[in-house]
């Protein structure tokens, strides 16, 4: 199972996807979404659907595919996977994340 949480009201494991937080210390995730845009409902599954073409339009070797390959390692190591965000209850790229993770969004290929 792959969980994705809101990292200020999750007190448990997890990996971070978002972007620099000052308050919290987190460093950017490479998986963080390069798009923003206001915080409403519409406008996030907008936001999904622009970082899924971004993610689909990267070679296996970009930082972003490098990350989504230590996370499913971590995900079949462990059985499960927590991924952290800020947008929950609205939609998340994690969920774009976790796609991938499962093998279900892939990376440009050379042949594209």
């Amino acid at each position: 199972m792959i969980k994705i949480k809101k990292y200020s009201q999750y007190d448990g494991e997890g990996e971070y996807i978002g972007r620099f937080n000052y308050y919290y210390e987190l460093k950017a995730s490479p998986l963080k979404n390069p798009y923003s845009g206001q915080n409403n409902y519409e406008a996030k599954l907008n936001l999904l659907n622009k970082f899924e073409k971004f993610l689909k339009s990267l070679t296996e070797d970009s930082p972003q595919w490098k990350e989504i390959r230590r996370l499913q390692k971590l995900f079949e190591d462990k059985g499960e996977l927590t991924l952290l965000c800020w947008c929950d209850p609205l939609p998340c790229h994690g969920e774009v994340i976790r796609d991938a993770i499962l093998g279900d969004i892939h990376p440009k290929s050379d042949d594209d």
